[in-house]
C-alpha cells in the first residue's frame, strides 16, 4: 500500500494553526472516508494499526465548521493539506480505549486492542490525517500519523449490509444543515422490526420532549436502520448468556453489571454508513437497566426497563454534547479518570481551581456560594456543588440535580442545556 505511508509530526506548526475558514468545496467531496483502525495498549502504552480505508456514500456533517471549535473528547483528528500543511478538518471525540486504559486491567499491564473509526469529508487530493490525545494536563499531543492519498486503489467502495430497510423518522433539513441521527437495533430479530420502530418511536418522543431538543427538534434528521439480529436480546456474560446480536451489545462492560458497550465497531459503522449520520444511537432489545454513551461515538440504552427513558436521554447527553458524569455514588471501574488539580473538558465538570474563573461562571447569580451548599436553600440555582465525575470531593456539578445526575431530574440543567445547544449550532450553523 505504497501510497499510504505513517508518517510522524511532520506537519508545521502554521499549518496546524491555520486562521482561515476551509473551503468544503475545494477540499472534499460529499462523500465521507472512513479510516479503520486497531487501537490498542495498556494504561501507559497506546498504538495504533490501518486496518482499512472506506468511502462511504454520505458525509452528513456541517460544510461550514469544518474545524473543531468546541474543545471536547480525550482525542483530535486533524486532517492537513499534504501540499500546503493547512488545516482543513478536525473533530474531537473519545474512545473505548480510553476508558479502558483508566481500569485495573490495564494499569495491572494487561494489552488489549479495540477496533475505531475516523470519519472525515472525502479529500480531492492528498492529506496527512494526525490523531493527538490529550495528556496528563490536558493537553493534546500527536499520537498517530497517516497520509492518506483519495486516488489509492486500496480504498474499499464496497456498501455493506445495503440489503437493511432505512425507515425516515424525521426529514427537516438537507444533511449539511442538520443534525443526522441515525438509530440501530441490536437484538431484534427480523419478526420483531415492529418492536424497534415502536421503540424508537418513544425513546425519540422522550428525547424530543426535553429542552433543548423540543425547541430544536426542526434542526434534526432522524434515520432508523432496522438492523437484523439472529436472536432476540443482547449478551449478559456474567450470566453465561450470549446472544447472536449483530452488533455485539453486552452488558458487563469493563465488569460493570449495568454498562452496556458494543465492540463490533466495524460492524455498526458498515450499517450506519447506509445513511447520513452525525450520530448514533443503539437501541439493545433488553429488559434490564443499562447503557453507555461515548462522545461522537454512540450512545446505547435497552429499551424495555422502566428508565430506559432516562437512559437514552443521558447517554446521549454523553455521545453528543460531550457531557460528564455529576454523580459520584455509582460503582465504576475508572481509576483517576480526573486527575487532581486539572480542569476536566467536559462542559459540566469543573475542578474549580480559581473559583473566579468558574467554566459556567457567567450562569452563575451574584450573591450564589461558590461552592454552594447542597441544601433546598440553593435547589434551583446554577452553583458549584461539591461531588461530582465520579467523585465526592474536588470536583463540582453546576446544580443540585440534572439529567446528568439522577433519575429524578426531569431535565437537563442549564449548563448541560447550553452545551448541547453549541453541539447542534456545530452542525447547523
Amino acid at each position: 500500500m505504497k501510497a499510504i505511508t505513517a508518517l510522524v509530526f511532520l506537519v508545521s506548526i502554521a499549518g496546524r494553526a491555520a486562521a482561515f475558514a476551509p473551503d468544503f468545496d475545494r477540499h472534499f467531496t460529499a462523500q465521507a472516508l472512513r479510516i479503520d483502525l486497531h487501537h490498542g495498549g495498556d494504561a501507559a502504552r497506546e498504538t495504533y494499526s490501518l486496518d482499512e480505508l472506506r468511502a462511504e456514500p454520505f458525509y452528513a456533517g456541517s460544510r461550514t465548521n469544518l474545524v473543531d471549535t468546541l474543545n471536547l473528547g480525550e482525542y483530535i483528528v486533524r486532517v492537513f493539506d499534504l501540499k500546503t500543511n493547512a488545516l482543513i478538518f478536525s473533530r474531537g471525540y473519545s474512545t473505548v480505549f480510553a476508558e479502558w486504559s483508566t481500569t485495573d486491567e490495564a494499569l495491572a499491564g494487561f494489552t488489549r486492542v479495540f477496533h475505531e473509526s475516523i470519519v472525515m469529508p472525502f479529500p480531492k487530493a492528498p492529506v496527512q490525517v494526525r490523531i493527538e490525545r490529550r495528556d496528563r494536563n490536558r493537553v493534546f499531543k500527536p499520537v498517530f500519523d497517516l497520509a492518506v492519498d483519495p486516488a489509492d486503489w486500496h480504498i474499499n467502495r464496497e456498501r455493506r449490509f445495503r440489503e437493511l430497510r432505512v425507515v425516515e423518522l424525521l426529514d427537516n433539513a438537507p444533511s449539511e444543515r442538520a443534525v443526522d441521527l441515525v438509530i440501530l437495533g441490536d437484538g431484534y430479530r427480523r419478526d420483531e422490526m415492529h418492536k424497534l420502530r415502536k421503540d424508537a418511536d418513544r425513546l425519540l418522543g422522550a428525547l424530543f420532549d426535553m429542552e433543548p431538543f423540543k425547541s430544536r427538534k426542526r434542526d434534526f434528521n432522524v434515520r432508523l436502520v432496522e438492523t437484523v439480529s439472529a436472536d432476540s436480546d443482547i449478551d449478559e456474560p456474567r450470566e453465561g448468556r450470549w446472544k447472536g446480536n449483530l452488533l455485539g451489545c453486552s452488558f458487563d462492560a469493563f465488569d460493570i453489571p449495568r454498562y452496556v458497550l458494543s465492540f463490533s465497531n466495524k460492524v455498526m459503522r458498515d450499517v450506519a454508513g447506509n445513511v447520513p449520520y452525525d450520530a448514533v444511537l443503539i437501541l439493545a432489545n433488553a429488559k434490564r437497566y443499562g447503557g453507555g454513551g461515548i462522545y461522537q461515538l454512540y450512545a446505547i440504552s435497552t429499551v424495555d426497563n422502566e428508565h430506559s427513558a432516562f437512559v437514552f436521554t443521558h447517554e446521549f447527553g454523553h455521545s453528543f454534547a460531550g457531557l460528564g458524569d455529576e454523580y459520584y455514588t455509582s460503582e465504576v471501574a475508572y481509576n483517576d479518570m480526573y486527575p487532581r488539580g486539572v480542569e476536566p473538558w467536559e462542559p459540566n465538570i469543573t475542578a474549580m481551581l480559581d473559583s473566579t474563573a468558574v467554566k459556567w461562571g457567567d450562569l452563575i447569580a451574584p450573591g450564589t456560594p461558590v461552592p454552594t451548599p447542597d441544601d433546598s436553600l440553593h435547589a434551583d440555582v446554577v452553583g458549584c456543588f461539591e461531588g461530582a465525575g465520579y467523585s465526592a470531593k474536588g470536583l463540582y456539578r453546576p446544580t443540585r440535580d440534572c439529567r446528568m445526575f439522577s433519575k429524578k431530574a426531569d431535565s437537563f440543567c442549564p449548563v448541560c442545556r447550553r452545551a448541547i445547544e453549541r453541539a447542534i449550532d456545530h452542525y447547523v450553523k
